[in-house]
């Protein structure tokens, strides 16, 4: 297939451009014109430069290609204010969408975030199916771009879909930007950890063989998937840190109960299974491990 792919550049978009490649995709990637394009220059077959949410930029962008993978999104918009982060990524993305249908794109996919969720009822699991009420302006930017996929599902039968990912680590293309960077530096040299931070993780690879595994599956049509592995307290990476490094940093203990919800992660389990792949969202603190093991050589 010819992927049209927005964010190529990105610590995400590059993942995925590098598993296109290997699922033996063709890749068109947009990039802004200051974007770095040498880490995913061997995973690129077009190049479209200009922004993701310029009509004409988007009308370039997704003529001829099979599949559209949305993954772009303007973070300095949702700095300036909530009226530039509507602008740039609620109707830029619904332009795209349109763009995509008006061009005969079979399919469509976007990269969401759990973040579309926030007030959590306690009568039902916490799945596709849950209500998203949104507790961010860019939670409510994902929300407001998946309602309109499963509408134009159903008016236009277009093969959509959105996968909401945790917070994503993995080795980007700038680690000195890696997740939990900070803290893995600062344990692995001796310093002082104090966190109370967590959250639910997912790692980068799984949101790419997720986004590569679709392509082409009627069955994602018009779904919705929680790409979701597991819980960590962020102080465990310090704590690998300490480990691998052998350093003598003090990580104070501000583990808690656990989170108060859980993800029902059947549906992308299932989907996962179906493709071959038993590892994702399966990988747990010891890919988290493994992960710090990685950092630590590149930092």
């Amino acid at each position: 297939m010819l992927v049209a792919l927005t964010g190529a550049s990105g610590f995400v978009g590059s993942h995925v451009a590098e598993a296109l490649h290997r699922g033996e995709h063709r890749v068109r990637a947009m990039v802004r014109p200051q974007s770095r394009r040498d880490p995913i220059a061997p995973f690129v077959a077009e190049w479209c430069v200009g922004d993701q949410s310029d009509p004409q930029a988007q009308a370039a962008l997704v003529a001829g290609v099979d599949a559209v993978i949305h993954n772009a999104y303007d973070w300095e918009a949702l700095r300036l204010s909530p009226e530039h982060n509507f602008a740039a990524n609620v109707l830029g993305s619904l332009r795209l969408l349109e763009a995509s249908r008006l061009a005969g794109v079979r399919q469509f996919l976007f990269v969401s975030s759990v973040s579309v969720y926030h007030d959590i009822l306690q009568d039902r699991p916490l799945d596709e199916r849950h209500p998203t009420w949104p507790g961010s302006i860019y939670g409510a930017a994902k929300a407001a771009v998946e309602s309109h996929l499963i509408a134009y599902h159903h008016a236009y039968g277009m093969n959509t879909s959105a996968w909401r990912p945790a917070a994503i680590y993995g080795i980007p293309p700038d680690p000195q930007h890696a997740q939990w960077g900070d803290l893995i530096r600062a344990a692995s040299r001796g310093g002082t950890i104090d966190t109370p931070h967590g959250g639910k993780i997912t790692h980068v690879r799984d949101v790419a063989d997720a986004l590569t595994l679709a392509l082409g599956d009627a069955r994602v049509a018009g779904q919705l998937y929680n790409l979701v592995d597991c819980y960590m307290y962020w102080q465990t990476a310090a704590e690998f840190a300490k480990e691998l490094s052998g350093s003598p940093a003090t990580i104070v203990d501000r583990k808690g109960g656990g989170p108060k919800n859980q993800f029902d992660t059947r549906k992308a389990i299932e989907f996962f299974d179906r493709h071959g792949n038993r590892t994702a969202l399966r990988r747990g603190h010891g890919e988290v491990r493994e992960y710090v093991r990685e950092l630590l050589s590149v930092l």
